[in-house]
């Protein structure tokens, strides 16, 4: 009998994890009070929450990264977490990537008070440019992209008529948005519940 009721309490919390993953929010309300008053207990989901607070953890350091134009950790986060079948085989990430490396670029023109470090801007371009060479060389036959691969031969981006949008006050917190977004939809879609895990592989 301890053995039904144990199995009953795993099923139950698979349950609950799936209806908390598909946003059933009135019908888990209503599924957690009925297993209450029948006094059904619910089992925790392993790893359910530590799996959360991990992908919460990688996505505010990938944003700090971001915000504080620090392209080497962020890159490095962004290489570690986000996998590479999503980064080279997803469209929009691949475009999202792209902006990102024109973001960290042109960082010290849009926020050093005073004149940009010279080194460290060159240095800043110099990872774009071969990111331009390498991985970033699949965008080039597209219209959208075009105009950026001369962004790191233009003396002055910041007064260049093609590169003027990058420097409106808007375009980061836009730039940042589509990031958040994206971060939260890989997440949620690598916090797939056990029990759609479990139905796939039949």
């Amino acid at each position: 009998m301890g053995d039904i009721l144990a199995h009953e309490s795993e099923l139950l919390g698979l349950v609950k994890e799936y209806l908390d993953f598909a946003e059933f929010e009135d019908t888990l309300k209503t599924f957690s009070k009925e297993c209450k008053i029948k006094g059904k207990p619910l089992c925790k989901t392993v790893g359910g929450s530590f799996r959360d607070s991990k992908s919460l953890t990688i996505q505010k350091d990938l944003v700090a990264a971001f915000d504080n134009g620090d392209q080497k950790v962020f890159f490095d986060l962004w290489e570690e977490h986000i996998s590479s079948s999503i980064r080279d085989g997803d469209s929009f990430a691949q475009k999202l990537e792209f902006y990102l490396h024109i973001h960290f670029a042109i960082y010290l023109l849009k926020y050093s008070v005073g004149r940009p470090d010279k080194e460290e801007l060159d240095e800043k371009i110099s990872y774009f440019k071969t990111y331009l060479e390498t991985k970033g060389a699949a965008l080039s036959q597209t219209t959208e992209f075009l105009p950026f691969y001369a962004l790191p031969f233009v003396p002055n981006p910041m007064v260049h008529p093609s590169f003027k949008e990058l420097f409106q006050d808007s375009w980061t917190p836009e730039l940042k948005l589509k990031l958040i977004k994206f971060l939260a939809l890989i997440s949620k879609a690598s916090n797939t519940p056990k029990l759609l895990t479990i139905y796939v592989s039949f």
